[in-house]
């Protein structure tokens, strides 16, 4: 659980497991969220695509971008490439959402189409269409009925979700933004490495390379594979695995000053990522 304090009370996102999480059928997996409000933050290592089932007003944050208040319009779906980081506070759900993610063999199996250009331009909401609509509407009064569906009934309204979805987004015509130079890079990294134990967002990031946040975010995607957010993570988790294995400082303070919350922060992070505990990582 994340905790982001606000004005009046302390705000808990938990993972995608708060809701039902079902098995993956044919490369398609999934799970169906009601009309209830929400905190939610997650990691995703595939892409995913929800499909809104009625209107969710939140507070939402992609990345390391300022949180904004963002209205999921129903009967649409949202984009979420794989890789991202997505931050969700839902205090209104009409009637829930489904969210799909798909393996690369189910993706290739059911388009030619390549996400790899609407990947680098990070996630796309309220995406519309008339065969979207008509399929909010089919799940909708299916989950409203209290049946379940049936694993069949799911992979084809995946597959469905995910076909519309990719139409609309018309990868096609996505143009590239500049990547950045080998200059700007170094200066991103040198900053990043100076300050792992402050807060580090994209805005200082895009100051340091003197550059536009859009710019900065694909251009770190490009050199690593990485979201800006991750690549900072990473660094996080690099220097804090060096200092485990090479001095006695307490797990505490090593968390710290690599920039986490608390030593808690540090071991959930660092499980997530590396399979590995600080106290594992310390005695091997």
């Amino acid at each position: 659980m994340v905790a982001t304090s606000g004005r009046t009370a302390t705000v808990y996102h938990g993972g995608l497991d708060q809701f039902t999480m079902r098995p993956s059928l044919a490369g398609v997996e999934y799970c169906v969220a009601g009309a209830s409000p929400y905190a939610l933050e997650f990691e995703n290592g595939a892409d995913v695509i929800c499909l809104l089932l009625g209107d969710i007003v939140s507070r939402t944050q992609y990345e390391d971008d300022r949180e904004k208040s963002l209205t999921f319009r129903g009967e649409t779906t949202a984009f979420h490439p794989r890789y991202g980081r997505v931050k969700v506070a839902a205090r209104s759900v009409r009637h829930g959402f489904i969210a799909f993610s798909y393996s690369d063999e189910f993706q290739k199996s059911v388009s030619d189409i390549s996400l790899s250009a609407a990947r680098l331009n990070g996630s796309v909401n309220n995406i519309q269409g008339e065969a979207i609509r008509h399929l909010a509407r089919y799940a909708r009064e299916r989950l409203a009925s209290g049946g379940a569906l049936d694993p069949l009934e799911i992979q084809y309204l995946g597959g469905l979700v995910y076909v519309e979805t990719i139409r609309s987004l018309d990868t096609s015509r996505t143009e590239r933004p500049a990547g950045i130079s080998d200059t700007a890079f170094r200066r991103i990294t040198e900053f990043v490495e100076a300050e792992l134990e402050t807060d580090i967002s994209c805005d200082m990031l895009a100051k340091v390379a003197d550059l536009p946040l859009r710019s900065v975010f694909h251009g770190i995607r490009d050199r690593t594979g990485l979201s800006p957010y991750q690549f900072v993570i990473n660094a996080r988790l690099a220097r804090a695995r060096h200092l485990l294995e090479s001095s006695s400082e307490p797990i505490s303070d090593i968390a710290l000053a690599c920039g986490f919350a608390s030593q808690q922060h540090l071991t959930a992070t660092m499980s997530r990522k590396l399979g590995s505990t600080p106290g594992r990582l310390r005695h091997n």
